[in-house]
């Protein structure tokens, strides 16, 4: 009789789990033709759901309509219960399986590393997807939603695919994902985010325009968790990156269903649909966009690309058009940033009860004229007068920060060791996850630099 370590059981069971996967392709792709038949998807834009509060949104009765939207597919195939636990899975993808000679040792080794955290850890487990588990699993996840399989199918290179995979797999399973070239620095139930006795305490009272009474401080785990990975405090900050405050994507933590999640996937599924020839195989409705807000939609209007005339906005992306600057601004780390602000942003502005937890502003965190309180009166100027977070809300943060159910980590917790922008060392109490900074972005016939990556 076979026996198994640890973390052979754990990488066994999740082979087995995709190929149960992958055995109901057949019945996902007949309900995929079935579902929504001689309808149309309404693919709203970021613009749209300023008005809409995204917290509490109910679905549509879709039932009879000629439209059906998007937001409301998604909502009623992936309801979101924040009483619920974090899952307790891991999740990471990659060309092969781990069991493949292609895959390198240190891959192997960095891959073994989340299925032992997961073995030790009570009740979670791990699972590599490779790439060619990727579509059947989305087909079962997805097929009822066939839109968002669409758009992944189109996406002209791998990079972006791996980006949206990872939004797509968290928004509709719930856990932890983390690129390959990562590995976790602490046991999982370490994290503040499992630990509820490190959830941060109100300690400054922060208010908001249009606050009536806060919620109670969060006793239960956060839904969404992400950490920075660029706080450029410098007037030079556009020529390195994306955005003034940058969220890292390449470990991510969240519970199934985030409206945040959602918003994002939206997003993303309307970019791409909008700036590509949509050319697959893949049976889904047709889709309308708002035409009164056709720039939200195209790659090229966003970023430093939107006022330069060498890029119409019109203009049909491919994987010989597509740089390291439309990544960022389409999947990558700038869209990423621009969800968690926006949905931030329409929470406060549309409901009076949201707690709002940020100690880096405490007083004495300006003893020596640095830390998050210089930033006091631009802070508090933007939540009073507009019920806006200005970025400097989450620079140079030190402690985590909670909006609601959202938690935002220090640049130490998943970059720590890079030695710039106020990041700690690996030993630090915030750090969870080293990453490695491989950048080998699967082979995409036009791959990004890490450079790319970073820049705008």
């Amino acid at each position: 009789m076979l026996k198994f370590n640890k973390k052979e059981r754990t990488i066994l069971t999740s082979v087995v789990f995709l190929y149960v996967i992958a055995s109901f392709q057949l019945s996902s792709w007949k309900l995929e033709k079935q579902f929504f038949r001689g309808f149309k998807t309404l693919i709203p834009t970021a613009t749209e759901g300023q008005t809409i509060n995204l917290k509490t949104f109910k679905p549509a009765n879709m039932k009879g309509a000629p439209i059906a939207e998007l937001r409301s597919q998604l909502t009623q195939q992936f309801p979101y219960d924040p009483s619920q636990p974090i899952p307790r899975r891991i999740w990471q993808t990659w060309k092969t399986p781990f069991n493949s000679p292609k895959m390198s040792q240190g891959f192997k080794d960095f891959s073994g590393r989340w299925a032992s955290a997961a073995s030790e850890a009570p009740l979670y487990d791990y699972t590599l997807v490779p790439d060619d588990h990727i579509m059947p699993l989305l087909h079962n996840l997805y097929g009822a939603v066939p839109q968002i399989i669409q758009a992944f199918d189109s996406m002209p290179l791998n990079i972006l695919k791996a980006d949206f995979f990872r939004y797509l797999v968290l928004y509709a399973r719930g856990g932890i994902y983390s690129d390959m070239d990562t590995f976790p620095l602490k046991a999982l139930d370490e994290w503040p985010s499992i630990k509820t006795s490190r959830l941060p305490k109100p300690e400054v009272p922060i208010k908001y325009k249009g606050l009536d009474s806060a919620s109670s401080p969060p006793t239960q785990e956060p839904g969404f968790i992400a950490g920075i990975e660029a706080d450029p405090d410098r007037d030079d900050w556009n020529d390195w990156y994306a955005r003034r405050v940058q969220f890292c994507q390449w470990t991510i933590q969240s519970k199934p269903g985030h409206p945040l999640l959602r918003e994002l996937i939206i997003n993303i599924t309307a970019t791409t649909l909008a700036s590509t020839n949509v050319k697959t195989n893949i049976k889904a409705p047709d889709f309308i966009i708002d035409e009164g807000h056709k720039d939200d939609y195209f790659v090229n209007a966003r970023g430093k690309k939107r006022l330069d005339s060498k890029f119409p906005p019109t203009q049909k992306k491919t994987a010989k058009n597509t740089d390291g600057t439309d990544t960022m601004n389409w999947t990558g780390p700038g869209v990423f940033s621009d969800a968690i602000f926006n949905y931030l942003n329409n929470i406060i502005q549309t409901n009076p009860d949201i707690m709002i937890i940020n100690n880096n502003l405490k007083a004495n965190n300006m003893e020596d004229g640095s830390g998050t309180r210089k930033f006091y009166r631009k802070i508090t100027e933007g939540l009073m007068s507009s019920a806006t977070f200005v970025t400097e809300f989450f620079s140079l943060i030190e402690e985590p920060v909670i909006v609601d159910d959202v938690m935002i980590l220090p640049i130490t917790s998943f970059s720590p060791g890079v030695n710039h922008m106020g990041s700690k060392p690996e030993d630090d109490d915030m750090a969870f996850v080293k990453h490695m900074f491989k950048g080998t972005w699967k082979n995409d016939p036009k791959p990004s630099s890490k450079g790319q990556r970073q820049q705008e």
